[in-house]
């Protein structure tokens, strides 16, 4: 029997087959259509697959970190009864709603979109391992566990393959509902900086805490719901897939300068928005001062639209990981040389944007713009009794350390989260007077 091809649509076009090559290896090739389409060397898919060219390794690079990892991936194989290194074989059953807007093969859909009972959600809230095979067609990169689904009609709505789905679900139990709430305060305070725009939330289904995310990827019209291609930095900094190659500790390649690299390409002197790469220093001051130490290569992505134009994409996937007791402390990518968040100073802030080509005085200013919205942006925003207590005043005490010109970490006798109280004040409220990480 003849392998399949799998065809590959993007933004209406055919734009080729993925195949096996030899050895059960994968191998995408660019079709006519795409071609004609788009300029030979362009790159609508992914910068490190330019129509017209292609190769096994580029090819696995992009098209393997479209999928769940670790042990989710070894599950959906399982499922499958296919190896975890056979992007065909998983492809035919979950390409057809992957991140950003490809979708791969038929798959194997279950019949049209349907409600979701609430027994059914919860059960698929149960196994949610990024990727939905009951569902059909549904998957997400990562580690965590999580669920693809769409929402409408304040309900849950099961693809079923042929319905986008619009929204990110990310269950944790009742004991870890810090976590989410942890993430969704980042998300929330990133929103006040407008590092994002989509909306996020938790709520309890059945038993379990739920943190829901509006995707970026997804644009809903008065006609449908609209696929909007992205790609993480991981895919286009062509790094190898299904291991340790994200964190720069794995692959020297996955850096804040190849990162910043990648962005600003198609920009003139006649645009007028923020550069990307101001952009980007916003985002690695938001992840210092709230301890973010996961801020990988497939934690930042770039939007492609159907014009070929790209940009940075929102902000997305942080949370506070190093306020736990024994919390991871190295940067997944090093500021200025530096890898441990306790000792990053302003200056190593302003020293590694001006290693993407960002002048000193205009990276001073966008750190210290950034550093007072964060402020108020803790003031303001309300927090769940679960991290009330220790996120606000964890993230505001590294920001007043900061702009004080000291490293980013808190000094307490005890481990910042075995701390009574950090101090957080009501939304709205004056600023209570204390010592700590409170302000004078």
């Amino acid at each position: 029997m003849t392998d399949p091809a799998l065809r590959v649509d993007l933004y209406g076009t055919h734009v080729g087959e993925l195949t096996r090559a030899s050895r059960g290896r994968a191998l995408f090739a660019w079709s006519n259509d795409a071609i004609a389409r788009w300029p030979l060397r362009s790159t609508p898919l992914s910068a490190s697959l330019p129509v017209g060219t292609s190769s096994v390794e580029t090819t696995e690079s992009f098209f393997g970190a479209l999928l769940p990892e670790g042990r989710w991936l070894d599950r959906l194989a399982n499922a499958l009864h296919v190896g975890s290194n056979d992007l065909v074989g998983i492809f035919d059953a979950v390409g057809a709603d992957l991140a950003g807007a490809l979708t791969i093969g038929a798959g194997r859909t279950a019949g049209e979109p349907r409600m979701l009972g609430e027994a059914e959600l919860v059960e698929l809230l149960s196994q949610a391992a990024g990727y939905v095979l009951g569902g059909g067609g549904s998957a997400l990169p990562g580690f965590q566990r999580k669920l693809t689904l769409t929402r409408a009609a304040g309900g849950w709505i099961a693809g079923n393959g042929t319905l986008a789905s619009t929204h990110i679900l990310k269950p944790v139990s009742e004991a870890n509902r810090h976590l989410v709430e942890g993430e969704n305060y980042v998300l929330g305070v990133a929103r006040s900086l407008r590092l994002l725009h989509f909306d996020s939330w938790v709520e309890t289904i059945g038993r379990s805490p739920v943190l829901v995310i509006e995707r970026y990827d997804r644009r809903v019209t008065a006609t449908g719901i609209e696929r909007i291609h992205q790609e993480d930095l991981a895919q286009a900094l062509a790094l190898p897939w299904g291991g340790d190659d994200k964190f720069e500790r794995g692959n020297p390649g996955a850096s804040l300068a190849a990162v910043a690299a990648a962005l600003d390409r198609d920009r003139s002197i006649f645009d007028r928005g923020e550069p990307d790469r101001e952009k980007l220093l916003r985002y690695t001051v938001l992840n210092v001062a709230a301890g973010n130490t996961d801020a990988h290569a497939k934690n930042f992505s770039l939007l492609r639209f159907d014009d070929g134009r790209s940009r940075l994409a929102p902000f997305y996937n942080a949370a506070p990981l190093a306020l736990g007791s024994e919390a991871p402390l190295d940067l997944a990518m090093s500021i200025s040389g530096e890898r441990a968040i306790t000792r990053v100073t302003v200056d190593h802030l302003v020293d590694e944007a001006r290693t993407w080509g960002v002048e000193s005085s205009r990276a001073r200013e966008v750190i210290a713009q950034t550093l007072d919205a964060v402020i108020e942006a803790t003031r303001q925003l309300p927090a769940h009794e679960s991290i009330s207590k220790h996120v606000p005043g964890y993230i505001r005490g590294q920001v007043q350390n900061l702009a004080a010109g000291k490293p980013a970490r808190i000094d307490t006798p005890l481990s910042p989260i075995l701390t009574p109280r950090l101090g957080t004040p009501s939304p709205g409220a004056p600023a209570p007077k204390r010592s700590g990480p409170e302000e004078p």
